[in-house]
């Protein structure tokens, strides 16, 4: 009787929608539904992808307007036919009325298409996701290559360039250079192919029509290096059809935190990618151990005893750093490294670590190692007026990575030090909390000034800087936190710009202290659609 009751629940419409998300949109499982015994045990999962959430609400609104419908129709038929004596008419309309909860299941195949119908570009965006991977699947099956996945709540982009850089040296390289991570662009970098708008449809079919051909030629890259990006629970499933025969997680750490809410969330999301990964190369410095617990994994670190490490580490400043590799207990190296800090030290050791795990002959990793830079936005050096240095490590920030960019400049000898931390997004209810960590990591005997740009910077991070007794200064806008350090800036100072990008964008607090204005160039985000949507964020 309980099993009954409940598809008379007012959230039974909630439910039926549950059901059809949890057998994967498949009408012929879906139809199963007679075999559910209790339809209030389909809970909801909170929080996903804000899109699929938007879309199953409109779906469940379209279930609740044709339930109200059909009841109401069935109360106005039974009454005009009860009124004109129709034989039979109130036991049809009593049959409409009760039975409305058969008639929303079978109508909700119907109800997702109209869904979908009210949401063009989704509906587009979900038809060339569909055939950009069965294309990806159909190259998988006729051609033999590699595929290095990366994912983490840090590092990842640098990461996989320092691995496709490495392994550059060895092997034919397939990887893209911009932040490509999401369930269009992935299947674009198997091909070499840039995401054309959306809706240029001519522009798609051409670019399907030259990934055909590709498919029934002879595939030119050995190895194929992909990041792969999450933003809310079950993302990262997505991805499970490229078959990476390498995953490299770079950390768990606090990320998207308004959909993933605690970091037992972010490490199920990030760790789903093991169960579809040949193998696992793991940070284990910045992963904590209870989330390893029976999983199959090579671990890469600076402490403890992890399989690939470094034996030495010697800084050389703001010109890099000398490092002696051990890889597996087996060979060792040194070299120098241009990328700076811990964070420098560990993407370099997990490009190594990597490249050792695929075979690479260790000359040939020595030398791939070698040719790493350092990236736009991360960590990279540039020279500023007055003989000043510039830290551009603007592309996007979290609590570990600014303190570790602190680190760097704090460590440093210069006469004047000047850091200029922008708002860290993203993080939920752990926005504030994050902010007050890196103000307790900013020295007021190692910092000359603490320049703060958006809100959350100045609401949270800012006064507790002020309070260990830094010189703190707060703006909203990147242009003119640049302008005031101008004014602050001596001969020789060090000048550290991190921050995340929307509605920060911390590189534009560097413009105005370029020695060569031209270095502009070097400077992340500095495309038309960025600088479209920096005017349009900031109002310049």
């Amino acid at each position: 009787m309980q099993a009954l009751l409940s598809i008379f629940s007012w959230r039974y419409p909630m439910y039926l929608v549950e059901l059809w998300r949890r057998h994967a949109s498949v009408l012929s499982y879906y139809l199963a539904f007679w075999q559910t015994t209790q339809f209030s045990a389909l809970k909801p999962v909170a929080g996903g992808d804000p899109r699929r959430l938007h879309r199953a609400r409109v779906q469940v609104v379209l279930l609740y307007t044709l339930a109200v419908v059909e009841i109401t129709a069935g109360i106005m038929l039974g009454l005009w036919w009860h009124h004109q004596h129709t034989v039979g008419g109130w036991q049809f309309a009593l049959a409409l009325v009760v039975a409305y909860p058969l008639v929303l299941a079978h109508a909700v195949p119907l109800v997702v298409g109209v869904s979908w119908l009210l949401q063009p570009k989704a509906l587009g965006r979900a038809i060339i996701c569909g055939m950009l991977e069965s294309q990806v699947k159909r190259l998988r099956k006729r051609h033999s290559f590699t595929v290095i996945g990366v994912v983490g709540s840090l590092g990842k982009t640098s990461t996989k360039m320092a691995i496709a850089r490495t392994l550059s040296v060895a092997r034919r390289v397939q990887w893209q250079e911009g932040n490509y991570n999401d369930r269009v662009t992935i299947p674009l970098i198997f091909f070499g192919q840039n995401e054309p708008p959306l809706l240029n449809v001519p522009a798609w079919a051409r670019l399907l029509w030259q990934n055909e051909r590709q498919l029934r030629g002879v595939y030119p890259h050995q190895v194929v290096v992909a990041e792969l990006g999450t933003d809310w629970p079950g993302q990262l499933r997505e991805f499970a059809y490229i078959k990476p025969d390498l995953v490299v997680v770079t950390a768990i750490a606090a990320e998207h935190m308004e959909f993933f809410k605690t970091l037992d969330g972010v490490a199920a999301e990030e760790l789903s990618a093991l169960d579809f990964s040949k193998q696992a190369l793991i940070n284990t410095d910045e992963t904590d151990a209870k989330y390893l617990k029976g999983r199959t994994y090579t671990s890469y670190g600076l402490s403890g005893k992890p399989a690939y490490t470094l034996k030495d580490r010697t800084s050389k400043g703001l010109r890099g750093q000398r490092v002696t590799f051990k890889l597996a207990k087996e060979s060792e190296f040194t070299l120098d490294t241009p990328l700076l800090g811990e964070q420098g030290a560990k993407i370099v050791l997990a490009a190594a670590a990597a490249a050792h795990v695929l075979g690479i002959p260790v000359g040939e990793i020595e030398k791939g190692v070698g040719e790493v830079t350092a990236f736009a936005g991360r960590m990279q050096i540039l020279p500023g007026k007055m003989n000043s240095t510039l830290i551009d490590d603007s592309y996007n920030a979290a609590p570990v990575p600014v303190k570790a960019a602190l680190d760097v400049l704090q460590s440093g000898d210069a006469p004047q030090r000047i850091a200029i931390l922008g708002s860290m997004r993203e993080l939920g209810e752990y926005t504030p909390e994050a902010h007050r960590e890196v103000a307790e990591h900013c020295d007021p005997t190692k910092l000359d000034w603490v320049v703060t740009v958006g809100a959350a910077a100045r609401d949270y991070l800012a006064p507790v800087a002020k309070e260990r007794g830094c010189q703190v200064k707060s703006f909203l806008s990147p242009h003119d936190a640049g302008k005031f350090v101008a004014k602050q800036l001596r001969e020789g100072a060090v000048v550290l710009a991190k921050g995340s990008q929307n509605y920060t964008f911390t590189e534009e607090a560097l413009k105005p202290l370029l020695a060569d204005p031209a270095d502009a160039a070097k400077l992340v985000r500095q495309s038309p659609y960025w600088m479209a949507q920096k005017a349009k964020q900031l109002k310049t």
